[in-house]
């Protein structure tokens, strides 16, 4: 153990202050795959919503929080190690809101008893990606009638304790663990899914239940356990439902069954944990739709979890990054020089964005921004039909205002009818070839009303 982390463990006493919400402050990564040198993501505790196009090392800061979900950290160098750093130390530092460190090395095995409130999230294993989505609905043996979920709920479920010294993967007798197994699926955790799915997606959907057996496999000619999965759909009992639902509806079940999981196996934890949710490229074969009702579940299900959120999806991080509180980043590849390099941008909104163009009394670049943010809440407002004239064609800023009004009551048309004159006065000479005088004060109330205005249609 070198210096760094011996000065770490100073902190420990820190590790038990659980009457506020733990969360990660800050990720630091040191020659770790993508990154080559220093990369530090400072999150503050905040939620994280991260946009990043292919190769910018999105992955590797979701493979780094991978790490604190394992139970024992092994061969980290061996596939961890950045290519064009082939002896410099390879460091993954975590920083927390209770004042701990703690680094991961290659010397690293396991968590040390000072960050016990991490220990917790290899039971219920919070890193969910569109790879895991499909085990609930894609069969790798083809010609398969029925989708075997047996591995799925072994791997998920393995560490949900049975008593005080046995977790579900510690029993060796099949017929046992089967017993075992149903009684954690088809009571709460059952309920709970199909909670998921009527309350946030579908109501057409149902999980009927699960049919456990032993068959024989024709290939090896040896026992194989099996948990099939029956749906309910409009009231018909569906087997073979991977064939029959389309791909969006799948994957709203998929995300449902781990997410019940994940809040069945905390709730069952003895020891206080920090609590996260990772979630990675999750939405891939989601509509528009479907991707707002998952934002939902994240704000109405998952309140007290720091979730982490990675996208290389830029139109779903545009609609995301107003719609719910969180850090917002934007990570491009510079292969400007040999070794390549992360960009880093903040994803601040037109907003924050608008204040600075203020301060430097760039007005008009400022009241660009506004009436570019101005467009965009209220199009976070209305629906994608709401936005559209009777002959379907999009409508202007005047109109999405007039629109919005309409909805609108109390505070808010207050404010709608002060940022439309504003508009009318203000944003709309400003953002083109005026002449007429720049009032500071009005544009600075712009901004104020601005910001409520967003608050408020939230």
């Amino acid at each position: 153990m070198n210096d760094k982390r011996l000065d770490s463990l100073k902190v420990a006493e820190a590790s038990e202050a659980y009457g506020t919400p733990l969360r990660i402050s800050r990720i630091k990564l040191v020659n770790y795959k993508f990154f080559y040198g220093e990369f530090e993501l400072l999150v503050d505790g905040e939620n994280l919503l991260v946009y990043g196009e292919n190769g910018s090392g999105k992955s590797s800061i979701y493979k780094a929080l991978e790490l604190l979900t394992r139970e024992k950290i092994e061969n980290l160098a061996e596939d961890s190690r950045n290519i064009f750093n082939e002896t410099g130390e390879i460091e993954i530092e975590f920083g927390f809101t209770n004042g701990t460190e703690f680094t991961i090395t290659e010397d690293t095995e396991e968590l040390p008893d000072y960050v016990d409130f991490l220990k917790g999230l290899s039971v219920f294993r919070p890193m969910l990606d569109y790879k895991k989505l499909l085990k609930v609905h894609y069969s790798e043996k083809p010609g398969n009638k029925e989708i075997n979920l047996y591995g799925m709920f072994r791997q998920l479920l393995k560490d949900y304790p049975i008593d005080n010294e046995t977790v579900l993967s510690d029993i060796k007798d099949l017929n046992k663990y089967f017993d075992e197994l149903k009684k954690v699926v088809d009571g709460q955790l059952l309920a709970n899914v199909n909670h998921l799915m009527h309350s946030y997606f579908d109501n057409d959907i149902r999980i009927d239940s699960f049919d456990y057996k032993v068959i024989i496999d024709d290939e090896t000619g040896g026992a194989e356990p099996v948990i099939n999965m029956i749906i309910d759909f409009k009231e018909n009992q569906i087997k073979n439902y991977h064939s029959f639902l389309n791909e969006a509806r799948l994957s709203a079940l998929a995300v449902s069954i781990y997410f019940a999981s994940i809040k069945r196996l905390i709730g069952g934890l003895e020891q206080e944990s920090i609590k996260l949710l990772v979630l990675d490229d999750l939405l891939i074969s989601l509509d528009m739709s479907n991707r707002l009702k998952l934002l939902n579940i994240l704000k109405e299900e998952f309140t007290d979890f720091q979730i982490f959120f990675f996208t290389h999806d830029k139109e779903l991080f545009e609609l995301y990054k107003n719609k719910m509180d969180w850090k917002k980043f934007e990570l491009y590849l510079d292969d400007s020089e040999d070794i390549h390099k992360p960009i880093l941008k903040s994803g601040k909104s037109e907003i924050e964005r608008a204040k600075e163009y203020f301060a430097k009394k760039d007005y008009d670049c400022c009241a660009l921004l506004l009436r570019k943010g101005f467009e965009k809440i209220l199009k976070s407002y209305l629906t994608p039909r709401e936005q559209l004239d009777k002959n379907c064609n999009d409508l202007d800023l005047a109109s999405l205002v007039g629109r919005t009004i309409t909805k609108s009551s109390g505070e808010n048309k207050s404010i709608l009818g002060k940022l439309n004159s504003d508009r009318k006065h203000i944003l709309n000479p400003l953002s083109h070839n005026d002449n007429r005088p720049v009032y500071s004060e009005e544009l600075k109330q712009a901004m104020t009303d601005l910001a409520k205005l967003k608050k408020l249609l939230k």
